[in-house]
């Protein structure tokens, strides 16, 4: 499949300068609409059907997903954010075989889970 960036409940604009980052590196863009964000990661990202009746999901902040990206390409997107003067996105993702079933909900529990577990592992 063809490299995608996925954007969650990110502001147009910022998602925007994302895009250009991401499209000079021929990845595909997709931003998720706050009523998409109950559906499986794998139906966002184009391996499977949405669900008819998706549950709601809560998420609290923006994360990217990046589907379909070999190492080498995940350092040169992350690289290019970093050039472009772009501040990070702190909860980012490689879709997998295991959180393409989860919704956004889900995938932010975890992502926030282990960003707040690395940062207090970082304190003295």
């Amino acid at each position: 499949m063809h490299p995608l960036l996925l954007g969650i409940h990110m502001e147009k604009e910022r998602f925007l300068r994302l895009s250009f980052v991401a499209l000079s590196l021929g990845v595909r863009v997709k931003r998720a609409e706050e009523n998409q964000l109950g559906q499986p990661l794998g139906a966002l990202c184009g391996l499977q059907e949405p669900l008819p009746a998706a549950p709601q999901a809560q998420v609290g902040e923006e994360m990217l997903v990046l589907a379909f990206f070999d190492d080498a390409l995940i350092d040169r997107f992350l690289q290019a954010m970093r050039a472009s003067g772009l501040a990070p996105v702190r909860l980012k993702a490689v879709l997998t075989p295991v959180n393409s079933a989860w919704h956004c909900g889900q995938l932010y529990a975890a992502l926030s889970g282990e960003a707040a577990a690395l940062e207090r592992g970082r304190r003295p």
